[in-house]
Order: structure tokens, then C-alpha cells, then sequence
């Protein structure tokens, strides 16, 4: 299996592989955090029905945002796929 880089956003596979596209997945929760008025990630990780290790690898950057953690940001927030990549990117 290959590494992906830890400011990865995978939005798709097509024939088992995985489409990478660059993003910053700490921006992400953290804007999401301000999104659904959450108080810190402990909260987020119990609304998207996740481990809080799961919020924390990406806090930190040590993992991407998979296509399940993709879709769980969506229907919980009721953002599309496209706002919450948005918000994955930096800002400059």
C-alpha cells in the first residue's frame, strides 16, 4: 500500500486506486470545528461516529481524509464535498 502525504484529501478511486488531491486535513477539522460550533475535537469525533485518535491523526497530519471520513464530514455538517474541500485548502 502506498503512503500518502499527510496534507492529502482523497476524493474518489477508480480501479482500486485512490485519487489524491492536496489539501490540509488540520485546516479542515479546525474549520469545520467553527463550522458545526463544536468545542473541541473530542466533540467532532463523537458526531461523525469516530474514534477521537481518528480527529487526532489529523490534526496532526499523520493521516489523509480517507472517502469514509469524507462522507461522514458531509452528512453530518450537510456540506457538500465541494465546500469542505474548500475549506481544506490553505489559505493564503
Amino acid at each position: 500500500m502506498t503512503e500518502l502525504p499527510a496534507h492529502a484529501l482523497i476524493t474518489e478511486t477508480r480501479g482500486g486506486e485512490a485519487a489524491v488531491h492536496t489539501h490540509d486535513s488540520a485546516a479542515l477539522v479546525e474549520r469545520l470545528l467553527a463550522y458545526m460550533g463544536l468545542r473541541n475535537d473530542a466533540c467532532l469525533a463523537r458526531e461523525l461516529g469516530v474514534p477521537p485518535f481518528a480527529i487526532s491523526k489529523l490534526r496532526k497530519g499523520s493521516t489523509a481524509v480517507d472517502t469514509d471520513m469524507l462522507i461522514r464530514m458531509h452528512e453530518t455538517s450537510g456540506l457538500s464535498i465541494g465546500e469542505l474541500r474548500a475549506l481544506s485548502r490553505p489559505r493564503h
